[in-house]
């Protein structure tokens, strides 16, 4: 009868009452606490050991404001403090004593009738564990996992399992990667496409391979809209499969061949693929061949644009983008549109090292800064140091507004 699976800022009063009635005792990913944590080192060691305890573990909530007796909740206690004040003072022990820092940790106050209010701490699972306390006088250097009874020091297996998580998850994200562009290549995926050349981008949310994110596929479907495919303005069609949502770039979801399709699975991860990819006609004055202008802005403006939706839909930070190019061994890649001297393309596929997404901006160019890297990664397959496409203030200078 945990809090975690209602989302944050729908919890209220309501819900922590049936805490009570339920007598919801405390368990590996819930624990209550009367008073809040104080001002001294030993309260801040505490508050820190209970929040890295969930991040190493599995994640979980801390209710403030809750009274309890042998882990049991007896009733509400409200805080009469400034809620904001409190939030803000939680936020910054957190930030500064642990190492590495817990992505998403979320705080909020929820209202008390009467006055007061309890102050919720949602702790996410971490997927760059372990975290360890660093703030001086409060047990530098020491780690805490969680179980059913509390938190506790993991002996040194459980610490050696904790510190190989982490690569553990990268290697199945290269690994899942590695066999969906298998399966493309073999034109074996959700649908055919034209041709083998394609652009594959893939956004992974670092909890795509232990959870499920719930897709609304019974209620409204308007959110597809949210994931058109490649060089799209919009998807032409969808259809719901057993993966989760298809949106494809023809209006009969039944053709022969797709130029493109987005297939979003049900673990929140983005697979978007488009064929038919290169530029020109074919022919001595103008011939086939990809564009740094085309393919950078692609994958700026479209995983943007995917990353936003999967937030929406409720996924959280951090995530993999990763880019994939097959069927491309022999294609000039040109750098501007006069088409001069284009390095060939020397392999069939190119499987560009990921870059790794801890905050989503909304300004689609402060965006672009985070993905530089992996421009430049797929500029090397073409001959360049660089891409040409960043200024000197490190601003992407490619049109990728809507």
């Amino acid at each position: 009868m945990a809090l975690q699976h209602v989302r944050l800022d729908q919890i209220n009063q309501a819900q922590l009452q049936r805490l009570i009635d339920g007598k919801a005792s405390e368990t590996r990913d819930i624990e209550y606490k009367r008073d809040k944590y104080g001002n001294s080192d030993k309260d801040h060691a505490e508050y820190l050991a209970d929040i890295s305890s969930f991040a190493n573990t599995a994640g979980g909530d801390i209710v403030i404001g809750m009274a309890a007796s042998k882990g049991i909740p007896t009733g509400l206690a409200p805080l009469k403090e400034d809620s904001d004040a409190e939030i803000l003072r939680l936020e910054n022990i957190a930030r500064s004593g642990l190492q590495p820092r817990i992505l998403n940790l979320a705080i909020r106050a929820v209202p008390l009738t009467g006055g007061g209010s309890a102050i919720i701490i949602r702790v996410p699972r971490s997927y760059n564990p372990p975290h360890r306390i660093i703030r001086q006088g409060t047990g530098q250097n020491r780690f805490y996992a969680r179980s059913s009874a509390g938190k506790y020091e993991p002996n040194i297996d459980e610490l050696r399992m904790l510190f190989t998580r982490a690569p553990q998850l990268a290697d199945r994200i290269r690994d899942f990667r590695i066999e969906r562009v298998a399966k493309i290549a073999a034109n074996d995926g959700p649908v055919n496409l034209l041709d083998a050349r394609a652009l594959i981008v893939h956004v992974i949310p670092f909890s795509g391979f232990d959870s499920r994110l719930p897709l609304p596929l019974g209620r409204n479907i308007e959110w597809y809209y949210t994931f058109p495919p490649l060089l799209s303005g919009r998807p032409e069609h969808y259809r719901i499969n057993v993966d989760g949502l298809l949106t494809l770039s023809h209006s009969d979801a039944n053709a022969r061949a797709q130029r493109a399709y987005v297939q979003v699975f049900h673990s929140g991860i983005v697979e978007a693929v488009s064929s038919s990819f290169l530029m020109g006609e074919g022919t001595p004055q103008n011939p086939t061949r990809l564009t740094a202008i085309r393919t950078e802005a692609c994958i700026v403006k479209y995983s943007h644009m995917y990353l936003q939706a999967l937030i929406a839909l409720g996924a959280l930070p951090p995530f993999a983008l990763l880019v994939s190019l097959t069927g491309v061994k022999g294609v000039p890649y040109s750098f501007d549109t006069d088409f001069e001297e284009p390095l060939l393309l020397d392999r069939n596929q190119f499987h560009f090292p990921e870059v790794v997404i801890e905050d989503v901006s909304d300004d689609r160019y402060e965006y672009a800064k985070l993905v530089h890297p992996l421009l430049n990664d797929i500029a090397n397959a073409a001959g360049r140091a660089t891409t040409p496409n960043f200024d000197h203030t490190g601003r992407f200078t490619l049109k990728v507004d809507r």
